[in-house]
């Protein structure tokens, strides 16, 4: 769990693969923000790849990525919101990547409460199409830094919970 003055004691998961994300980078957008311990939001940079995020970009609410921060999620969205809004959503698959030197998890996710996507529930259901455009995404997103970037694995459902719960 993230120890943070912000999310004190939240639990990550509310049942199976149901988890609150908070949207640091809407839907579209090339540029990064993150939130600080403090709740603070800063603009990071912007991303030097030639398309914006495909999603709604946060980080799961209660759960420790691998690289300390909150533990990474994209959620498939069809409108993009607005940096701060909490969506929840469920898990339906993962994608490891290596960026730089440490292994990060992407989840990724979609909103609970919209008919648009209810029919996605593992990785199985995602267009074989769609994964290649998430994985370029991925690839590219950091190109213009000195830090690499490779899709690892892609995961179902099962293990991308099993993440989340780890």
């Amino acid at each position: 769990m993230v120890e943070s003055s912000t999310w004190p004691d939240r639990d990550a998961m509310h049942a199976d693969g149901v988890c609150d994300v908070v949207v640091e980078i809407p839907r579209g957008s090339r540029n990064k923000y993150e939130v600080n311990d403090d709740g603070e939001m800063w603009f990071d940079r912007r991303l030097g790849g030639p398309a914006g995020f495909p999603g709604d970009y946060g980080y799961v609410i209660g759960a420790e990525g691998e690289d300390g921060d909150g533990l990474d999620a994209l959620v498939l969205i069809d409108e993009p919101t607005y940096p701060g809004i909490y969506i929840r959503t469920r898990v339906v698959a993962a994608f490891l990547l290596k960026v730089g030197e440490i292994e990060e998890t992407k989840l990724i996710c979609v909103p609970r409460n919209s008919h648009y996507v209810d029919h996605l529930g593992d990785l199985g259901d995602l267009a074989p199409a769609f994964v290649e455009e998430l994985d370029s995404f991925f690839a590219a997103y950091r190109m213009l830094e000195e830090v690499g970037v490779e899709v690892l694995e892609h995961q179902d459902r099962e293990t991308a919970i099993a993440t989340l719960c780890r």
